[in-house]
Order: structure tokens, then sequence, then C-alpha cells
């Protein structure tokens, strides 16, 4: 396997140095720009290729699942997500615990305590939460969003769709 990727990887180098010389020679005798053009695709292409082979693949471990998570304001900003952000909050620890964080009236934190049960050991790691006495905003099946080198979760709650980003 390692000589046909070397073998790729050499023919692709040839290709990309090949195509750049006769490009840039052709434009520099015609001045045509659709030589440039050629050029650039030549240049573009395997460019964001690349870019999607290295950050397509981000697999979702338990490691980056542990963590301390946020309201992310991003999504709806405004003064009802400003409010969310300031009040709660959660973490996973290593030995999934699952602690809701909920700012009171007096400004005391009152910390509801769950656990996490795995449904996959492998990426991406899915899980659902238990807990003692059911809270109106955890959901027990939280919503899984991944994208380039980053995740969130979305809880379904009494205030609608809630979405934490891990904050450390």
């Amino acid at each position: 396997m390692p000589f046909f990727s070397f073998l790729f990887f050499f023919t692709f180098v040839l290709f990309v140095a090949t195509s750049t010389l006769v490009f840039a020679w052709k434009y520099l005798k015609t001045k045509d720009v659709i030589f440039l053009k050629k050029l650039g695709l030549v240049w573009v292409i395997p460019s964001v290729l690349i870019a999607l082979m290295l950050y397509a693949y981000y697999p979702i471990t338990k490691e980056r699942v542990v963590g301390l998570y946020q309201i992310d304001t991003n999504f709806y900003p405004g003064k009802n997500a400003d409010w969310q952000k300031e009040h709660f909050s959660f973490e996973i620890n290593e030995n999934d615990d699952f602690l809701f964080h909920e700012k009171l009236k007096d400004g005391t934190v009152k910390t509801i305590k769950g656990k996490v049960v795995w449904f996959r050991q492998s990426p991406p790691m899915v899980f659902r939460i238990e807990m003692e006495h059911a809270h109106p905003l955890v959901d027990e099946y939280p919503t899984l969003h991944r994208g380039n080198r980053a995740f969130y979760y979305v809880f379904d709650s009494k205030f609608g769709n809630m979405f934490y980003r891990k904050i450390r």
C-alpha cells in the first residue's frame, strides 16, 4: 500500500509541475488569458481536494466529547440567546457524569447530575443522558452536528433548540 501511495503522489506532483510549466510557457508565448485560467485550475482544484481530505475526517472520540459546553449564541443571536448562555451550561467528565449547571435568580448555581450512556464505543461517540428526574432543558437524546474540525450538540427543550458548543 505505501508504494501505491508514493506512486500516486509522485504522479500527481509530476502532473502539476509539468502542467504548470506548459501553461506558463504557452501564456508567455501567446499572452492568451485562457492559459492563465488553466494554470489556476491546475493549482486550485488539487488545493481544494487536499483541504477537503484534511478537514473532512474529524472523528468525534470520547476525549473530544468530554468537557464543558456552553450555549453558542452564533446560531440565533439576541437577548434570549445571551440570557441562555449566562444561565445554562453542562459538562461531561471522564467518569461519564453529566452535570447540568443552571444559574438561579439569587446568583447561585444549581447543578443537576445525570449519567452519560454511550450508544457506540467508536467514533462518532453518540450517547443518551440518564437522569433520575427529567429536566425540561435537558434532552435525553442530544443531536450531534459536525462540520469542519468542529461539532456541537442540540438539545430540544422547552425553549426550543438550544445549541451547545464545547468551550474547554
